[in-house]
């Protein structure tokens, strides 16, 4: 439990230290993330449709 705590701490501490060091390149990134929900939220819902 302390090893899970530790890596969900340290991983929320990478990404905001990558997000205020390149913020540009988070954005992009953040962009990319939602985009590629969106298409998979799409996707899910043409299929589910289908039957």
């Amino acid at each position: 439990m302390f090893l899970r705590r530790c890596g969900f701490a340290a991983f929320w501490l990478v990404l905001g230290l990558f997000a205020l060091n390149h913020p540009g390149n988070a954005a992009h990134a953040v962009r990319a993330i939602l985009g590629g929900l969106a298409l998979l939220a799409d996707a899910l819902s043409r299929f589910v449709t289908a039957f």
